[in-house]
């Protein structure tokens, strides 16, 4: 099933599963494994959570599991494309892994 077909509470036990999953690949070293888990934890979230989030065009955001930031300049979706602030590479994230910084 889709994401995007899934229920709220679909959408929590799905990322409850990745959790779970991610840790044991995170405990056994697998850090390949373990990024895709997480990614799929950021979309499910975003999805869960996209009602709620408001993402500005032009702000820049903490990327959740990397030291690094993203200038937003487009938003589709669950997804925000931008600027990575590291090395300047145009990226697309899901809108769960922006974080802003505490004012």
């Amino acid at each position: 099933m889709l994401y995007s077909d899934m229920t709220p509470e679909q959408l929590q036990r799905e990322m409850k599963e990745l959790q779970q999953k991610g840790q044991r690949a995170y405990d056994a070293e697998n850090w390949s494994e373990y990024e895709v888990l997480m990614k799929k934890w950021y979309l499910a979230k975003s999805y869960l959570v996209q009602q709620d989030i408001r993402i500005a065009i032009g702000e820049t955001y903490r990327l959740a599991e990397e030291y690094d930031r993203l200038t937003v300049s487009k938003v589709k979706g669950i997804m925000a494309w931008g600027t990575r602030m590291s090395d300047g590479a145009e990226i697309a994230v899901p809108i769960a892994m922006l974080e802003k910084d505490a004012e």
